[in-house]
């Protein structure tokens, strides 16, 4: 009856005498490791040994002498027996000592002998899954938990994982069973708030979702944003499965985006008022698509009510048809630039004339397939209107005073020769300085009548190919007594061999010139200026440094106007009528490029402009 029942359950046994090793294993014992009783003849308790994972004797051996002691009432161990197939597998070995010998001594012992490897592999599966799960968790910025909480108010988190620490400053076992104290660490602020949105989950089993404070213990405050899903147990209680994490750092970016939102705001309405009160308005138009966005201020300039859809078309129409060619022509140099800069005239609605400045950027054409000009447009009708009032004054004055200059200055040589009569050698001196005086303002008269003819669209220009290095060069050669007076040397860099650049001639000169002599009376004695030209994509630029001062901050964006001089007694001293650098402006601009300069105080400046290379 017993070896059926031994049978069916697929269990080993065996005896053993303790005494002298004799042993013996039913046929289930030797199966369990790939064997028949046959094949492991003669066996003894050697057999075992030998088949047993070296590893696993020390501990059986401990098993067997806490049994033969008496401190355990059975042998009980689980190890691994090497298989037939090279494999090993683990079993289950229970026992006890059945009979003593007459000292004292274990003598024979019986015990059964089961295969547990798929419940071992099992297990060894399931901690490898916990293990995984455990890491995975542990690798979660957030929470993971589970909250329970029962109608009389007790709470508790089942479950949490490690990081609750870093959340609330307590570890999981601190709250397995009662969590309500984690309550007092919430901000009081949030905490009406979290504890309402709790009961409501609770009262309808729907979603939790609450973000809140938690002030730690160190006085830090952080935030927490955290979600589960209710579940109603059968004593009344209710608990939730969620995540908690912390985005501390994302509400202080929201905060700081909010503020900056706030001050953009702020900058927004100053500019609007700013805006209105110089009358200067915004747009954005498409040279491709012809659509255009307007500011409501330049509706106001334009005399157009703000329901009336702006395009490109509609601007044109307004433009004064004397000026169109000049805005044409400043769009289409703006696509080589990527600057559109031009003064002109509309006509409003109404029939009357404004004066408007429009200044725009054009982003470069691989990043602008729109070719999209985004800029401004200032009313500076009254700006204008002065500026004509001034100019044709001092039109009226330099051609006045051009005439009986010539003659003053003809006769001023003639004495100066010496053949009409020796000139006195006490007056030598101060027929010179009329000399000098009459040249200065001449160069005067001469600046006033290029601006004029700048402004009028007379000036003439004669684009071609023009070699640089002849150019510089002989801009160089003009100015080296002027160089010399002030021994400052002027050094020319290497000169790519047949670079060319699309310009007039006697105005690439004109440019050159009045850069080297701002750079020759503005650099200290001995000092060099450097000049250079190279090219740029499919421009040339041109640069000349000195080794000055340095021209101030606050004057950096005059330093193009009419009359501007950044410091009135050195310019006296230097000479200079104050036009030179506006001229220069003008006459980069009506050869389709663009000027601009570095400079830093005391290490001196960098001007250079930027003229259309030689058509390939």
């Amino acid at each position: 009856m017993n070896r059926s029942v031994l049978d069916g359950t697929r269990i080993g046994t065996w005896q053993w005498n303790v005494q002298t090793g004799a042993t013996i294993f039913n046929e289930r014992w030797a199966e369990i490791v790939g064997y028949t009783l046959d094949e492991l003849a003669p066996v003894d308790i050697n057999t075992w040994l030998n088949l047993a994972h070296p590893d696993d004797l020390i501990d059986s051996g401990k098993l067997l002498d806490l049994h033969f002691t008496g401190k355990k009432p059975y042998y009980d161990c689980k190890c691994r027996m090497k298989h037939k197939n090279g494999e090993w597998v683990w079993v289950h070995d229970r026992g006890r000592v059945v009979s003593w010998t007459s000292d004292g001594k274990p003598l024979m012992m019986y015990g059964t002998h089961a295969d547990i490897t798929e419940q071992k592999q099992a297990e060894l599966e399931l901690k490898a899954s916990r293990d995984h799960f455990q890491n995975l968790l542990a690798n979660i910025p957030g929470m993971v938990y589970q909250y329970r909480q029962w109608p009389d108010g007790r709470a508790t988190f089942p479950y949490a994982s490690a990081n609750i620490q870093k959340m609330y400053g307590v570890l999981p076992g601190q709250v397995k069973e009662d969590a309500t104290f984690i309550f007092d660490k919430i901000h009081p602020d949030d905490l009406a708030a979290l504890a309402q949105s709790i009961e409501q989950s609770a009262a309808d089993l729907s979603l939790w979702q609450q973000q809140y404070r938690v002030c730690l213990d160190n006085n830090e405050t952080i935030w927490l944003s955290g979600r589960a899903t209710p579940e109603r147990m059968p004593d009344g209680s209710t608990l939730w499965h969620g995540y908690i994490e912390d985005i501390t750092t994302l509400e202080q970016h929201y905060q700081e985006l909010e503020r900056l939102n706030k001050e953009y705001q702020l900058s927004q309405q100053r500019l609007e008022m700013a805006s209105e009160t110089a009358l200067i308005g915004f747009w954005q138009a498409s040279l491709i698509t012809g659509e255009l966005w307007w500011s409501p201020v330049i509706y106001q300039i334009f005399g157009f009510d703000e329901s009336i859809t702006p395009s490109v078309a509609l601007f044109k129409s307004t433009v004064h048809p004397d000026d169109r060619a000049l805005v044409a022509a400043s769009e289409q140099r703006s696509l080589k630039t990527g600057l559109h800069d031009v003064t002109h005239r509309i006509i409003r609605p109404d029939g009357a004339i404004r004066w408007v400045h429009e200044l725009a950027r054009l982003l470069p054409a691989e990043e602008n397939p729109d070719q999209t000009l985004v800029g401004s447009v200032q009313d500076v009708t009254e700006r204008m209107q002065l500026q004509q009032m001034k100019d044709a004054f001092i039109s009226t004055v330099s051609h006045e005073l051009r005439t009986p200059l010539t003659a003053i200055k003809g006769a001023l040589a003639l004495l100066n020769s010496g053949k009409l009569a020796p000139v006195p050698e006490k007056m030598q001196k101060l027929m010179q300085v009329a000399s000098n005086n009459s040249e200065r303002l001449a160069q005067l008269i001469n600046d006033l009548l290029d601006v004029e003819k700048l402004a009028l669209g007379k000036m003439p220009f004669n684009i071609r190919s023009v070699d640089v290095q002849a150019e510089l060069q002989q801009a160089i050669d003009n100015l080296q007594p002027f160089a010399g007076q002030h021994q400052v040397s002027i050094v020319l860099q290497p000169v790519v061999s047949g670079l060319t650049v699309q310009a007039d001639a006697l105005r690439l000169q004109q440019v050159v010139t009045n850069l080297l002599s701002n750079a020759i009376k503005f650099s200290p004695k001995q000092a060099k200026v450097i000049v250079s030209a190279r090219k740029q994509h499919d421009k040339v630029e041109f640069k000349v440094t000195d080794a000055g001062a340095g021209i101030p901050a606050e004057f950096h964006a005059l330093i193009f106007e009419r009359f501007a001089q950044a410091d009135g007694s050195n310019q006296r001293q230097s000479g200079g009528t104050g036009l030179g650098l506006a001229i220069c402006k003008e006459l980069v601009q009506q050869m389709g490029g663009l000027i601009d300069f570095t400079s830093k105080p005391g290490a001196g400046s960098s001007f250079y402009f930027l003229l259309p290379a030689k058509v390939s």
